[in-house]
Parts: structure tokens; sequence; C-alpha cells
């Protein structure tokens, strides 16, 4: 049944809160019970004028730097709560003693027990690279928080502005603490290159809400920072390069075939079908070895998409909600009953789950991407682009994308080059399956060449 639950859960999203005699400032880790096990959360929480904010960080989803707020404390009673498009998830706890916090959390369901330990009184800031420089750029009622990479000596190619893949992450894009465009970042500027990689809104030093960011919304952010760096940053550039891994392809996709002031385009495991196309892929593997007739999950993904399909044009949502529901019940009575019988009440597991992809489906960001055909961009580009696969990537396969962006490529006429790193996972990095379920466990850098690859080709072109 693991598979299945695999499904129903989606990213897990938090908020705090704080004031009174034991202190919440410092790193607090701890866990929330979820099914097949427990979701580690880390909290860092500091005190300003005796306000209280911090950030979360779900390590095994990759998540960093999430925003917190508000942060609020009564007593020995504390409140926590992070809210991201329509989900909401709420912590509410007591201090056990001045080190341990208990309580439950919810969202938008039952109640699950949840706790978690002070391990430092303070946090500590990170010392940062001398060629490194912080800023905040305005877009509209928007800050966009990131950090200008330079190299010490000559500058020998345009400005790399790096846009990160799905999910809110911070500007080093770090996963799992692999910190994937910081380490760009420092080869980038070793060979002559400079970069900027940035917050996506809500986290880190970038205000707003990132699940409500359409995909017009994150490729005006973009916009932003070109207009910044070409007007008005003491550091002025010409021209650019857009980067984008895994979703922020489509971002930097759109970007480069809009702007005039793009010289290049570089996809770093970037899809080429719609999202829903993807998710047709994704769900399919997810049932992969279910003891489940093939033909009741091929109902249920075509339930599925019908669902979004209603979601997007906000019409007969009830009506597909309902097919769904009945199409995920056939799968789930579809188990063997040793299976079934580990799940406490069906046609309510059915329902959850059918709720949770209306919220999912149905925040702006993932509405304006569902059916949003990357490629059709690509056809538009006439500037110079790279695509980077990996090999053993599950996530974007070379199989599901390579021809479609080659075909685009060619029809737009811009010259290209691709590369695949047979034994790279989605993140680059040499990996044995590919499966996301590696990633904690593999070396913190890229696969060999990757990044001589990037610069080598941003220099020649």
């Amino acid at each position: 049944m693991k598979t299945l639950y695999l499904l129903i859960i989606g990213v897990l999203f938090m908020t705090i809160s704080a004031n009174a005699q034991n202190s919440l400032e410092g790193i607090w880790e701890g866990g929330i019970t979820v099914p097949g096990g427990q979701l580690k959360i880390i909290f860092k929480i500091s005190e300003t004028n005796s306000e209280y904010e911090g950030t979360l960080d779900i390590p095994q989803q990759g998540a960093k730097g999430l925003r917190l707020d508000p942060v609020s404390q009564t007593g020995d009673s504390v409140l926590i709560v992070f809210s991201a498009g329509q989900i909401t998830g709420t912590f509410s706890g007591q201090f056990e003693s001045d080190t341990r916090i208990i309580g439950t959390y919810s969202q938008g369901g039952p109640n699950t027990p949840f706790s978690v330990e002070r391990t430092s009184s303070s946090i500590e800031e990170e010392a940062k690279p001398k060629n490194e420089t912080e800023y905040l750029i305005p877009n509209g009622d928007i800050q966009i928080g990131g950090t200008l990479t330079l190299p010490e000596g000559e500058i020998k190619a345009p400005l790399v502005i790096m846009s990160s893949g799905s999910g809110a992450q911070d500007r080093d894009s770090n996963i799992y603490d692999f910190k994937i465009f910081a380490v760009i970042a420092q080869h980038l500027a070793d060979q002559g290159i400079p970069s900027y990689r940035y917050d996506d809104r809500g986290i880190g030093k970038s205000t707003g809400n990132f699940s409500d960011a359409t995909l017009d919304d994150l490729v005006s952010d973009v916009y932003a920072i070109i207009n910044y760096f070409k007007n008005e940053a003491n550091n002025k550039f010409e021209s650019f390069t857009a980067l984008g891994h895994s979703q922020g392809g489509v971002v930097a996709g759109k970007v480069a075939s809009e702007s005039e002031d793009v010289e290049q385009l570089i996809l770093v495991g970037s899809t080429a079908p719609s999202i829903s196309e993807i998710l047709r892929y994704q769900v399919g593997l997810a049932y992969t070895g279910t003891p489940v007739d093939q033909e009741l999950i091929e109902i249920e993904i075509d339930a599925r998409e019908d669902l979004m399909r209603s979601i997007v044009n906000e019409d007969t949502i009830d009506r597909a909600k309902e097919n769904y529901i009945a199409a995920y019940l056939n799968v789930l009575n579809g188990l063997p009953e040793e299976q079934k019988s580990t799940i406490p009440d069906i046609n309510r597991t059915a329902t959850t789950q059918a709720n949770q992809l209306v919220a999912i489906y149905g925040n702006p960001q993932m509405k304006s991407l569902l059916f949003y055909v990357p490629t059709e961009d690509l056809k538009k580009v006439k500037v110079p682009a790279l695509v980077l696969f990996g090999g053993k990537d599950t996530q974007v396969t070379v199989d599901q994308n390579r021809a479609l962006i080659e075909a685009s490529l060619e029809e737009s006429g811009s010259e290209y080059e691709v590369h695949i790193f047979d034994t790279a996972n989605h993140l680059f990095q040499d990996a044995n399956t590919g499966l996301v379920n590696e990633y904690p466990f593999l070396a913190k850098e890229f696969t060999d060449t990757f990044l001589t690859t990037l610069s080598d080709w941003i220099l020649k072109n």
C-alpha cells in the first residue's frame, strides 16, 4: 500500500508563532508521522524586537528555507502555520521543557503527533564567498532576493540567470544539502562567467507566494532581474544567458523566446511535454508493481486528467471529482485483501485523494502549467541552445523529452547541442537507479564533465 499512499501525499507546508518565558529562538529538529514513517522537519527561528520569524526545511522532500509566517507563542503554547496556495498546515503544541515542544499537526485532515527538540539556541550565518553580493530586486509589489557571483578577473560571457525546478526552492537550489546552483555559480566564476541565482517567491529573502505565482509571474521575475542588471545595478550587463533546471527550463525557454536581451539558452533536465503528460507517465510509473488490473489503472489516470481539465476550465469540477472518486475506489477495491485491510476507510481515502488533487491542481501556478506545452516556446527561440539530460533521470526522461525538444529547436532554426550524461540522475549526480529516494544518499557533487560542459559551451557560443 506504500506506493498508493505516495500518490496521495503532497508537499508538506507549515507555519509558526512565538512569545513568552521559553524562547523559540534557535534551531529545532523533529518529525511528523506520515504513512510509512516519519517526515523530518527543521525550524530555524530568530527573534527581532520581540517578534519571531523563521524558516522550515523538509530534507526528505528537498525543501529548504520555506518561510514561516506567522510565528507566535502565548505562555508555553505555540502555534505554527504555513500557508501555500490552497494548502495550509498548522502545528499547535506546548513546551514540554525549554528544549522540547510536543503537539499535533493538521493539514485539513486528522491531527497527527508532532515533536521537535532544540539543537541550537542561535542561528549562525554561513560565511559567504567574497565574490558574491546579495541583491533585493523589485518586481512590482514583490521583492526577489538573490546572489550575484562574479569572476575575480575578466568577465568573458553574458550574465547567467538561473531558474530552479518545481517546488519552492532557495537560490542555491538546495536539494538534500546538494547546493546545485551555488556549485554551478562558483565553477562559472572560475571560468570568467558571471551568474545570478535567486530565491523563489516566498522563500529566503523573496516575498510573495510561490504557489500563487503563475508561469507569467515567474517569467516576469526573470524580466525584472534582466531589467535591473541592464539599467540599475552597479554591475551592469548588456546580454544574458537563461538557464533553467527542470521546470525552470519552462521559464527559461519562454524568456529566451521573447527577450532580445537573452543570447543563450541552457535547458538542464528540462521538460518538453505539458505537466499533464508528465503526470500521466509518472502516475503510471508509480503504479508499476502493484497488483491492480491495468485497465483500472488506465481509467484512474484518465479520470485524473479529466479532473485537471475541469479545474483549468473551471467547469463541471464536481462531476469530474465524483468520476475520479469512483475510478480510484475501483483501484483500491482491486487490491488484494491483505492490502485492502490496511486501509481503515476506503471511501474516505478515495474522497481525501480527490480533495487533495483538486487543491494541488487548483493552485494558480499548477493551473497555468498543467496543459502548457514548453516546446511551443522552443520553436520560437533564435539563440544558441544547450540541452542536458541525465541518462538515469526518472523524472525527466531522455525518451520522453529529447526528440520533442530537438524537433522544436530544428523548427526554430537555432543552433543547439544535446549532451546526455549516462550515469546521471535528475540532479546530474552519478546515480544507481536514478530514483528520487536515492537522492539523500548520493555524493553532493556533479557527474564528471557536467560543469565543464556548461562553461565550455557558454564561452564558445
